[in-house]
């Protein structure tokens, strides 16, 4: 236990920072440090970090015995304030209510103060950084048989400021201030906690998709390796296999599947003239061969026609056997079989 702070608070109204209280500090064994007067706020410098007990001002709390039957705690608490009404000149709502345990002899020591002012006093208090424990009423802070009741705590300090105060008081959990940054820090934690879960599940999804393309990788090498027994170092699978095949076709007079598209691109250019005068395309063995309706106008100089599919890369041939039939393909390309008509 660290050493105990009790004050002596002014009326709570008039508790502020500023305001001037009477204080003694006991270590752990009850003996006396220190005691004497300052304010809330230099006592707070002073005293940094000290348990509080605040002894309520003689008018500031009412202390009564109220008889009861044997209850569970929550019943007895709903008894308590039903008795406290009618005793009471202000609204419940409006006040603080604590009570002790129930006696023997059935009594209950109970006590109220002014909501508003106690818990603004109180706020006050955890503002300027004391962990307010108890806030005990006047008469429950004194010897019982103290000879001045109604004369507030001062110095020096002397038998009444060392009363056992009861394990109770209106320092109730459910009324303590909450300040702005115990305000965010359980959301703050909840939101922290999200975020590492998330990280959490985010470096698990990562972690099964290396091994789902650590595996699709070697099964790709695994199956360029069966089908091209010839490479022997793979570092590029699927690139290296597009390599092989292209090289399987071109030794077989074959070419990509794309070739056709570049070569109907480039009759449409070289033959303007036979547009809306095809009858039929055929493509095979890399060249393509259209065959012309009559009623075509054809060119005068088919020289023309040479040097643009040689601009294009491309041999343009018409067929010597077969009226209107063109044959086109890319220079580079050999014939593998003789045009039939």
């Amino acid at each position: 236990m660290k050493s105990t702070l009790r004050l002596a608070l002014p009326p709570l109204a008039s508790v502020t920072q500023d305001a001037v209280v009477t204080y003694a500090l006991r270590d752990r064994s009850h003996k006396l440090l220190r005691s004497g007067q300052l304010s809330l706020r230099q006592l707070a410098h002073a005293i940094p970090a000290a348990r509080v007990q605040a002894v309520l001002h003689p008018d500031d709390a009412i202390v009564t015995h109220i008889n009861l039957p044997p209850l569970a705690n929550k019943r007895l608490t709903a008894a308590v304030q039903a008795s406290v009404e009618p005793m009471a000149l202000s609204n419940i709502s409006d006040l603080c209510i604590a009570h002790g345990p129930r006696a023997a002899d059935g009594s209950v020591c109970v006590t109220w103060a002014d909501r508003p002012v106690l818990l603004q006093a109180w706020n006050q208090l955890e503002t300027l950084g004391f962990k307010v424990d108890a806030l005990v009423p006047f008469s429950l802070a004194i010897p019982q048989d103290d000879p001045q009741p109604t004369q507030p705590l001062a110095l020096p300090v002397n038998e009444r400021w060392s009363t056992t105060l009861p394990h109770w008081s209106l320092a109730r959990p459910e009324w303590r201030p909450v300040s702005q940054s115990k305000r965010w820090r359980s959301p703050l934690l909840w939101l922290g906690a999200a975020i590492v879960l998330w990280l959490a599940g985010l470096q698990l999804y990562a972690a099964q998709l290396r091994h789902e393309v650590n595996g699709l990788r070697t099964a790709t090498e695994s199956a360029v390796r069966d089908a091209f027994p010839s490479v022997s170092i793979i570092l590029d699978p699927i690139k290296q296999a597009r390599s092989q095949r292209d090289m399987l076709r071109l030794e077989h007079g074959t070419t990509s599947a794309d070739a056709f598209i570049p070569l109907a691109i480039g009759a449409a250019q070289i033959l303007p003239f036979a547009e809306g005068h095809v009858a039929a395309v055929r493509y095979e063995k890399n060249i393509l061969t259209l065959v012309l309706n009559e009623g075509y106008e054809p060119p005068s100089n088919e020289v023309t026609l040479h040097q643009a599919a040689a601009a294009l890369s491309l041999d343009l041939e018409k067929d010597p056997k077969t009226a209107h039939t063109w044959h086109i393909r890319h220079t580079d390309m050999a014939l593998t079989t003789k045009v039939q008509p």
